[in-house]
C-alpha cells in the first residue's frame, strides 16, 4: 500500500499521468459547486475577481509554456546533433582498424547508456563516459594520409560534441523557479475556489466549471511535462535514440519503467534495464535482452 501511494504521488508530482488527476479535480470542483448551491450569496459577487484571476493565470501560463517549449525544442535539436556526431565518430574510427572501431563503439554505448540511466535534466551525469570517449579518440596515433584526415575530423567532432553537451547542460538547468511554480499553483487554487461559487448550485453550471477545472489542471500538467522534458518524448527522444543504437550495431537500451508507464513501446530485440535502487543510484541494475516482436 505504501509503495502504491508513493508511486501514485510521484506520477502526479512529475505529471506522468494527466488524465485522472484532472478528472478528480474536475469532479471535486463540480461536486463542491453543487453543494454550495444557494449559499453563494453569502460570499458576495466574485465575478470580477474571477475574471482578473483568469487573466493573470492565462498570461502567466502562456509565457511559461512558450519559454519551456522553446527550451525543450533547443535541447532536442542539440541531442540530435550529438547523435549525428557520435555516429560519425563510429564510422570514421573504422579507418583505424576493427579493434579501434570496436573500442569506440563500446565507449559510445557506455555514454548513451549513462544518458538513459539518468534524467535528461541531469545530463551532466554522463560527462565521465563522454570524457572517456574523447580521451580515447584524442590518444589515437594516425599513420598515413587517410588516418591523419580521419583523426582531424574525429578531433573536430569531439570538440563540437563537447560544446553541444555544455549547451545541453546549460539549457536543461533552466527549470522553473520555486516562485514561478508557487505563483502558478496559487492562482490555480484561487480560480478553482472561485469556480465552485460562480454556478450558484445549478447542475449545468457545476458541470461546466468542473470541465473547465479539468482543462486548467491539464494545462498545468503540460507545463510540468515541458519542464521535466517529457513532452512528446516518444518521438523526440526514445525513437531517435533507438535508431541511433541500431545504426551503431547495438541493441536499444530502454528502462523497464518507461515501458511499464507506456511512455514508449519498443519493437524488436532490445536491452531492458531494471533498477534496484533509488535514483540516482545506478550501481545496482540488471540488463536483459528481450525480443518484443
Amino acid at each position: 500500500m505504501k509503495t502504491w501511494f508513493r508511486n501514485t504521488a510521484r506520477s502526479v508530482f512529475y505529471a506522468e499521468r494527466l488524465l485522472w488527476p484532472a478528472v478528480v479535480v474536475g469532479l471535486i470542483v463540480a461536486g463542491v459547486a453543487i453543494l454550495i448551491g444557494e449559499h453563494r450569496e453569502s460570499v458576495g459577487n466574485v465575478t470580477d475577481l474571477a475574471a482578473v484571476s483568469m487573466f493573470l493565470f492565462g498570461v502567466l501560463l502562456a509565457f511559461t509554456t512558450a519559454r519551456m517549449r522553446e527550451r525543450i525544442v533547443k535541447i532536442h535539436d542539440l541531442l540530435r546533433t550529438c547523435d549525428a556526431e557520435l555516429e560519425s565518430c563510429y564510422e570514421l574510427s573504422a579507418n583505424f582498424g576493427e579493434d579501434v572501431q570496436r573500442e569506440v563503439q563500446g565507449l559510445i554505448d557506455a555514454q548513451l547508456v549513462d544518458q538513459v540511466d539518468y534524467r535528461l535534466i541531469e545530463f551532466w551525469r554522463s560527462a565521465d563516459s563522454h570524457k572517456a570517449l574523447t580521451t580515447t579518440i584524442y590518444d589515437l596515433e594516425p599513420k598515413g594520409t587517410r588516418q591523419t584526415f580521419s583523426y582531424r575530423a574525429l578531433s573536430d567532432l569531439c570538440w563540437d560534441m563537447t560544446r553541444n553537451r555544455a549547451l545541453i547542460e546549460a539549457v536543461a538547468g533552466q527549470e522553473l523557479s520555486t516562485m514561478e511554480w508557487a505563483s502558478t499553483l496559487l492562482l490555480l487554487l484561487l480560480i478553482l475556489c472561485l469556480m465552485t461559487i460562480l454556478p450558484g448550485g445549478t447542475l449545468a453550471g457545476s458541470l461546466l466549471v468542473g470541465f473547465l477545472a479539468m482543462v486548467l489542471v491539464s494545462l498545468v500538467g503540460l507545463v510540468r511535462q515541458l519542464e521535466r522534458l517529457r513532452w512528446h518524448e516518444r518521438t523526440t527522444i526514445w525513437e531517435p535514440q533507438a535508431r541511433l543504437f541500431r545504426s551503431l550495431g547495438l541493441l536499444p537500451y530502454i528502462p523497464r519503467s518507461v515501458i511499464d508507464a507506456r511512455r514508449y513501446r519498443p519493437t524488436g530485440v532490445v536491452r531492458i534495464v531494471d533498477y534496484h535502487a533509488e535514483y540516482p543510484d545506478r550501481s545496482r541494475k540488471t540488463v536483459s535482452e528481450v525480443d518484443l516482436g
